[in-house]
């Protein structure tokens, strides 16, 4: 059985639980079966648009699932895969700003509605004009990144010191990653452009662009990124009850995750599975399932929506066999 247990003066949030015991080996069990069922499955590529992305193995397939009490699980090739963030580095950069600048700063200069439209559409910039549908699509991101603070170092410490306290470790950059979106990353430059032609951004696109990219080159593994959905999940707080988040960001960010998360198909993903979630196309995938858990998923091969295809299938497994969906907690005879 693969996990290990962090002593928590709490008690474990698991409804009709006999044992504390009992219950982590049926996660267990649920997660090791959620990562045998999606390596059944051979579909989707690679996001090779961002060139180095496409030079992974296209086999590794690892879930973790860190419980509110601090138990942490893992399963499939989770010890060894490591992988840029992408998008789910997203997260990271709206609950700090949330937490610095305030909703009411953050939601004047981006919106928080669900588009319907691919992550790097320009074409909502027109429909929700000129400022982005919500933080977690590409041009919200960006125009976050341009209301960072300071010269270049100072923003990339920030990023890295929130990156470092949702993650619960430090974080590194995968350089290659960084320098392949810098190369390539021509569509984002283009909805920076756009942005600053109608007044949305102000400052040097150059200098925006490569905070963005250096945040979603931020290197992890699925045991760091379940430890921050675990933190939403808890309602900001670690497993030992010290605060890192305010209940009113956990709230925001998790309400945009249930809408937004996986953009175009959030609303399919939701009903299937009752978790927010965020996806990244390297392949990661993180939910939260409130009162119990923080998830990470993770495999490279992607729908054409930038969603994990296996990731999907492990979220869904994991959702089903465990009563998770929010509409049907307590509900479940799993326990």
């Amino acid at each position: 059985m693969a996990y290990c247990e962090s002593h928590c003066s709490k008690t474990p949030i698991l409804h009709r639980s006999k044992s504390f015991s009992m219950d982590v080996s049926r996660i267990q069990e649920v997660l090791n079966e959620a990562v045998a069922l999606a390596r059944l499955n051979r579909e989707g590529e690679p996001a090779a648009y961002i060139p180095e992305l496409a030079n992974v193995s296209l086999a590794m397939t690892s879930a973790a699932m860190t419980l509110c009490n601090g138990t942490c699980l893992i399963a499939g090739d989770a010890a060894q895969h490591r992988f840029t963030l992408q998008s789910v580095a997203k997260v990271i950069l709206l609950a700090g700003m949330l937490e610095e600048k305030g909703e009411q700063q953050v939601f004047s200069w981006i919106n928080a509605e669900p588009s319907g439209l691919p992550f790097s559409s320009a074409a909502q910039l027109d429909i929700f004009g000129p400022t982005p549908s919500n933080p977690l699509v590409n041009a919200g991101a960006i125009v976050l990144c341009s209301h960072l603070q300071g010269e270049r170092q100072t923003r990339l410490a920030w990023l890295e010191q929130w990156a470092e306290k949702l993650l619960g470790g430090r974080v590194q950059i995968d350089a290659r990653v960084f320098y392949s979106e810098l190369q390539t990353g021509d569509r984002n430059r283009a909805l920076a452009y756009l942005m600053k032609s109608n007044g949305v951004i102000t400052g040097d696109i150059t200098e925006v662009l490569h905070t963005y990219f250096y945040l979603c080159s931020m290197e992890s593994n699925v045991m760091q990124a379940s430890r921050m959905a675990m933190l939403l999940a808890h309602g900001g707080c670690d497993h030992t009850g010290n605060r890192i988040l305010s209940e009113r960001t956990v709230a925001i960010v998790t309400a945009i995750m249930a809408t937004s998360g996986l953009y175009d198909e959030s609303g399919m993903h939701l009903v299937r599975t009752g978790l927010p979630a965020k996806s990244g196309v390297s392949g990661l995938i993180v939910a939260v399932a409130l009162g119990q858990a923080g998830i990470a998923v993770a495999s490279p091969r992607i729908n054409e929506k930038g969603g994990s295809v296996r990731g999907h299938i492990m979220l869904e497994h994991l959702s089903r066999e465990l009563g998770w969906h929010f509409a049907l907690r307590g509900k479940s005879e799993t326990w």
